[in-house]
């Protein structure tokens, strides 16, 4: 069975998480574990695949994502925005892998 993410290090404290196939249950499981375990930062990429075939996912994760910086698929932004309320870290979108990767850095 193929799984739909692989977890690679770019940098002392940024792990790249890159989509490559539909969600099992499994796949999703495991993702909310790592989300819930993991405290570094989270460099989300996206090539082939399509913002709506990520945007369920990405708003149910949203609350329990890392710092995270998002690139490679278009997707709605606002899929990203969270109510105050939820202790959260900044999640945003870029275009470019380059983008993301300059703005976890300062985060």
């Amino acid at each position: 069975m193929m799984i739909s993410f692989t977890l690679t290090p770019v940098e002392k404290g940024v792990l790249r998480c890159r989509h490559t196939g539909a969600f099992t249950p499994e796949d999703v499981r495991a993702l909310a574990d790592f989300f819930y375990d993991y405290n570094g930062k989270l460099l989300v990429a996206l090539p082939g695949t399509s913002g709506e075939e990520c945007a369920q996912h990405m708003q149910r994760f949203r609350p329990m994502m890392p710092t995270t910086a998002i690139f490679g698929a278009k997707i709605d932004p606002s899929i990203l925005e969270i109510s105050e309320s939820y202790y959260t870290r900044k999640v945003e979108y870029f275009e470019s892998e380059e983008e993301a990767l300059a703005w976890l850095r300062e985060q």
